[in-house]
């Protein structure tokens, strides 16, 4: 093994995660994701590699190793990673700023998921993603768990009588583009749609009880896959903006980056980015608090407005495009109703579910 100076390989985690290599100068040369972490950068330094590996492998003065719950945390960790230090062996992921949706155009008899950068008139976006990539890896998740179509087509009127895709016959999808179709798939849409709508602890308490229910039958392969589906489901919920009505609503979001020891608070109202605050981490919460909660009451406005669709002759609101470059968890908190004495409790309630 042709290890770089000053590199240490001995404490490297076998888990999933993503790795950052940094140059001598304290900058970020490359980041990366694997099942394995220490395989995977123990490759790195192997004799045989190609020349643009061993050209980055010299450079290399540290390396840093972060780990993950599973692989699809992991892949967001990394795109999280790469938005944030713009490393400049990563091209791919660096590329198309802008944000994207899986959109569903519920006109059509068999309406499909397409991914698209703003939704088209008729239809409902559902998202945001920072990325075509983020997007496609999502849309994958839930083709999946409902048995949707992950091919990204717009719609399925016109079926294409054929074979049909590997996915349709390896029982992954209930194949809409052929004649005929089974009378669950529109359901199965729907139940899609939702957890896309933020309603995903319904989403997954359902399937947490077919889960349940196909242990007590005794169909443990079923039981396997449904409890696959969950897990990454669970990795996915908080990807998902939280859709309300554009009109008389208040909402606080509450952001965390992967990499980031502190959190944003952000207040939204009638589709309006009114207030922000960055909080060093838990302890920085109790003295800025109260502070935002004035401005909240008050009229302190930012300049800034989210991004804004119209569906079915309703506005619908979705985070700002400054929030979008983090891809991290999100915690939405509906403040519509919510009077000034009760903020402060709704607040630190969403805190310690959104820290625990």
């Amino acid at each position: 093994m042709n290890e770089s100076k000053n590199v240490d390989l001995t404490n490297l985690p076998d888990a999933p995660g993503c790795y950052i290599f940094w140059d001598s100068a304290g900058d970020c040369l490359y980041v990366g994701k694997s099942k394995r972490l220490k395989n995977r950068v123990r490759s790195y330094f192997n004799k045989n590699t190609p020349p643009k590996i061993q050209k980055l492998a010299k450079l290399i003065a540290r390396i840093e190793c972060r780990t993950a719950a599973d692989e699809i945390d992991a892949l967001y960790l990394e795109h999280s990673l790469i938005k944030t230090y713009r490393p400049p062996f990563n091209a791919q992921m660096k590329k198309d700023p802008h944000p994207h949706y899986i959109c569903i155009d519920w006109r059509h008899a068999k309406p499909g998921l397409y991914i698209s950068d703003i939704p088209s008139p008729g239809a409902t976006g559902y998202g945001s993603f920072g990325s075509v990539y983020d997007a496609k890896l999502a849309l994958a998740v839930i083709g999946r768990a409902w048995k949707v179509p992950s091919c990204a087509t717009v719609h399925f009127d016109n079926p294409n009588p054929g074979r049909g895709c590997l996915n349709m016959h390896i029982g992954r999808c209930q194949g809409p583009c052929q004649p005929g179709i089974s009378e669950g798939y529109r359901d199965s849409l729907i139940k899609a749609a939702a957890f896309m709508q933020g309603r995903g602890n319904q989403a997954i308490s359902n399937l947490k009880r077919e889960m349940k229910q196909a242990g007590q039958d005794l169909d443990f392969e079923k039981a396997t896959k449904i409890r696959d589906n969950l897990r990454a489901l669970q990795a996915l919920q908080w990807r998902f903006a939280y859709q309300v009505p554009f009109t008389g609503r208040r909402l606080c979001v509450l952001i965390k980056g992967y990499h980031e020891p502190g959190f944003l608070l952000l207040y939204y109202k009638n589709g309006q980015l009114r207030q922000t605050a960055r909080f060093n981490g838990p302890d920085d919460w109790p003295a800025k608090r109260d502070s935002f909660i004035q401005g909240m009451v008050g009229n302190a406005i930012s300049s800034q407005n989210c991004f804004k669709a119209e569906t079915n002759g309703q506005d619908y609101m979705y985070p700002s495009a400054a929030t979008l470059e983090i891809r991290a968890r999100k915690c939405y908190v509906d403040v519509t109703k919510t009077s000034k004495t009760n903020l402060q409790r709704r607040l630190d309630k969403a805190l310690k579910r959104f820290i625990k």
